[in-house]
């Protein structure tokens, strides 16, 4: 009897479980259901919400990219906007240096007047960010420096810069006239 009890008790425990099975997967698939009919219903607004947002993020970081780039150009445009006017500047200066060695010692009052000029005017050129370069015993670099003649020297490694013959000068760290120099060989 015992056996029989037990039999009776598992056949309604198993009754209960697909009962409540039955509910549980009942329900569920009218849950589904009503999802999948709401998606359907906002599956149009919500695709042209996506979109949009998509637009929107897009357009945001094309403005960003704008405005980087064009606050980019603005400063070099700063930087650079006098850099022919400083470039046709450069060979008055260099005949402010051939002027003092041409004078040498002969008259102090002129050379000190020529020395005062280019000691003006270099510095306005330095306030405009244009600086001599210093080519002498440098490697050669064709970015840097223009060579017009090369020598062969005693002592002296291949391709560095034996003699300037021309001084070449930078504009914000940029090459604004390359030095004109004589290369060892």
């Amino acid at each position: 009897m015992a056996e029989d009890a037990n039999e009776v008790q598992s056949e309604a425990l198993e009754q209960d479980v697909q009962d409540v099975e039955g509910v549980q997967v009942e329900g569920a698939e009218e849950q589904v259901e009503e999802t999948a009919s709401a998606e359907v219903e906002l599956d149009p607004k919500d695709e042209q919400i996506a979109e949009l947002q998509q637009q929107l993020l897009r357009t945001r970081a094309d403005f960003d990219n704008f405005r980087r780039r064009t606050r980019a150009e603005k400063e070099e445009l700063s930087q650079f906007a006098t850099k022919k006017l400083l470039s046709d500047l450069l060979p008055v200066i260099d005949n402010f240096d051939r002027a003092m060695e041409a004078v040498g010692d002969a008259d102090e009052q002129i050379r000190t007047g020529i020395e005062m000029v280019h000691r003006q005017f270099s510095a306005v050129l330095s306030q405009y960010g244009v600086v001599p370069m210093n080519a002498q015993g440098e490697t050669f670099d064709p970015n840097r420096h223009d060579a017009v003649m090369q020598e062969a020297a005693d002592g002296v490694e291949p391709n560095v810069v034996l003699q300037e013959l021309q001084r070449g000068y930078l504009l914000h760290d940029k090459v604004l006239r390359p030095a004109m120099v004589k290369v060892s060989v």
